[in-house]
């Protein structure tokens, strides 16, 4: 009877964080499209965008990675701007790691790959009693339904884009799918400070050789987002009482 019960609050958070999620589905679908015909149109082949489009699942990596492909950028350049385009994972990583340490490293490992920017949002936002009750169901609710989503657009984008017209010039429907995440992810105040930061360095390195205005921009959101979360923490601390 407990077996039975457990089973069916797991399958219940399940479900709970794919109606939490469903809403931004369509949007990051339409953004997986235009990412699949903006990668072949950048001079990947199919076998490479399918591949970059699984192994790397990041739609902000592929966008930053398409122009250095375009222009022949080296793989050791390329590989160095998608490892700073995904350093928020590192934020989200330490903000949920004292959920998630009891679990077996595969189970995190594949938690984390499937980690998105919505799900972690939802996941954040959600109440911390709700997040002890199955959490591990709850976040594969909140990031699958965005993985299935994103990898379909992607896919059809790429069958796409043997009929479009030669032309790398749709990326920018993605920037744009960014920025709509990224509006809807800034809710606290934390999250201001930190997008602050960020679009002041990238605007004062704007003219910088290589992209450094963007690399200065990934850095400093961040270290503002790790000082400002360790600052947070503290605050949450029990303060320790005289004997």
């Amino acid at each position: 009877m407990a077996l039975e019960h457990r089973d069916a609050l797991r399958r219940l958070r399940f479900w709970a964080g794919v109606g939490q999620v469903g809403p931004a589905v369509p949007g990051l679908f339409s953004w997986g499209v235009v990412s699949g015909i903006a990668l072949v149109k950048s001079g990947l082949t199919v076998a490479q965008a399918t591949g970059m489009t699984l192994i790397v699942f990041s739609g902000t990596a592929q966008l930053a990675a398409l122009p250095m492909i375009a222009s022949g950028a080296s793989y050791l350049l390329i590989a160095f701007t998608i490892a700073l385009t995904n350093l928020r994972f590192l934020v989200y990583s330490a903000s949920i790691s004292a959920d998630l340490r009891g679990l077996r490293w595969p189970l995190r490992a594949l938690l984390g790959y499937l980690t998105t920017d919505n799900g972690i949002a939802i996941y954040q936002m959600s109440d911390r009693a709700d997040r002890a009750r199955q959490r591990v169901a709850f976040i594969l609710g909140c990031n699958l339904p965005v993985w299935v989503s994103w990898q379909i657009g992607s896919l059809l984008g790429i069958a796409a884009a043997a009929v479009l017209p030669g032309t790398a010039e749709l990326s920018y429907l993605g920037l744009l799918a960014v920025l709509a995440i990224v509006v809807q992810m800034t809710r606290s105040r934390l999250a201001v400070w930190t997008v602050i930061a960020a679009a002041v360095c990238a605007v004062l390195g704007a003219d910088w050789p290589m992209g450094g205005g963007m690399m200065a921009g990934i850095a400093a959101g961040v270290g503002v987002a790790l000082a400002l979360e360790r600052v947070a923490q503290r605050g949450k601390r029990p303060r320790e009482t005289p004997p």
